[in-house]
Formats: C-alpha cells, sequence, structure tokens
C-alpha cells in the first residue's frame, strides 16, 4: 500500500513539475504571440527599431512579427507597390494599377512623422490593433499625420479611423482620408496609435 501511495504521490508531484515548467512556456509563447517586435529588415540586416533606427527613414509594419524599413520613402513605395502585386496575384486577382500616394503615405495605409507638414521619418499602419510607440522607437514623436485607409477608387466611407493615444487617456481620432501637417497641442505627445 505504502507503495503504491509513493508511486501515485511521485506521479502527481511529476506531473505538477512537468505542467509548472510547462505553463510559463506556454504563457510565455502566447504573450509572445500578442507582442508586436521591434525587430525590423533594413539593408540586407535586421536592426532593434526600439534602440535605433540606423539611418532608416520610413518602416512599415506590415503585421505584429513583420517589420519593414527603408533608406528612403521612394524605396518603400517601391518595395510596397511590389508587396501588394504579390499578394494580389497569390489571390488570383489582377492585383491594383498603381498605390495612390498621400503625402507619402501608401493607399490604405496610417502613416505618423516625425515633423511637422509630413517630415522626418515616417512609421506606417494597415491593421486595426493598439501599438505601443515604444516598440519602435517612436514614443512623444509624431508630430503629423496622414490617414490613407478607406479611401482609393471607392472615396473614403469614414469606418476607418486611427487614434494617437497619450497613454493617459487622451485620444486624437484620425478619421479616413484626412492629414494634419501639425498635431498643435498634441505634438509629441503619442504613447501609442490604434492603426
Amino acid at each position: 500500500m505504502r507503495t503504491r501511495t509513493r508511486l501515485l504521490a511521485s506521479a502527481v508531484v511529476a506531473t505538477l513539475g512537468v505542467t509548472g515548467l510547462a505553463s510559463p512556456a506556454i504563457a510565455a509563447s502566447s504573450g509572445e504571440a500578442l507582442r508586436e517586435t521591434s525587430l525590423a529588415s533594413f539593408q540586407g540586416r535586421t536592426i532593434d527599431l526600439s534602440q535605433s533606427w540606423e539611418g532608416a527613414q520610413a518602416c512599415a509594419v506590415l503585421s505584429r512579427t513583420e517589420v519593414r524599413c527603408y533608406a528612403s520613402r521612394e524605396e518603400e513605395k517601391t518595395d510596397l507597390a511590389s508587396l501588394a502585386m504579390s499578394t494580389a496575384a497569390g489571390r488570383g486577382t489582377a492585383g491594383p494599377i498603381g498605390t495612390l500616394d498621400w503625402n507619402g503615405c501608401d493607399e490604405d495605409w496610417l502613416c505618423i512623422y516625425e515633423h511637422q507638414n509630413f517630415g522626418g521619418r515616417k512609421l506606417s499602419f494597415n491593421d486595426e490593433y493598439w501599438h505601443d510607440l515604444s516598440t519602435w522607437g517612436f514614443v512623444d514623436m509624431t508630430t503629423s499625420f496622414t490617414n490613407n485607409q478607406g479611401g482609393g477608387l471607392l472615396g473614403c466611407s469614414g469606418s476607418d479611423s486611427g487614434i494617437l493615444g497619450d497613454g493617459a487617456g487622451d485620444n486624437l481620432v484620425m478619421t479616413d482620408c484626412t492629414a494634419s501637417a501639425n498635431l498643435g497641442s498634441y505634438n509629441d505627445r503619442t504613447e501609442d496609435v490604434h492603426g
């Protein structure tokens, strides 16, 4: 009887030990799946945007795990157009005729800029969730924006707004198909963005 109890107790301890070891790993995996990466591809190497942009002038957040940076906006535009064409080809559609650009912000993207009049470094998003700008070293650096989502050939729908947040509950709504060359009192106050 004691041997069976010891074996049962050992099995329970071993199971709890394995579960205890597995749970944090699973939790970390789940947490990592939700966390965006600060790593980006730039000129054939990987850079950590939370530390330095290393000369990049434009970065596009393609997903939570893929960020691409470019030395110029023209380089970004060419790559994003190529990406849009390959995505359209993968779906069996003809693909876009061209990319409708506004203030250097491509169609279907929300762009924030470091300086007024859409100058300086540019960070672009095209999804619908909150992004912590510290991930890309862009906290308190937004001075202008362009929301080029929801437009194109069909016109603006008014349903694809973006939001800039200051981390204290004060938000600035960026309605689709709008732009601001200077955020005034909201200048350099952003900690997060919803694209």
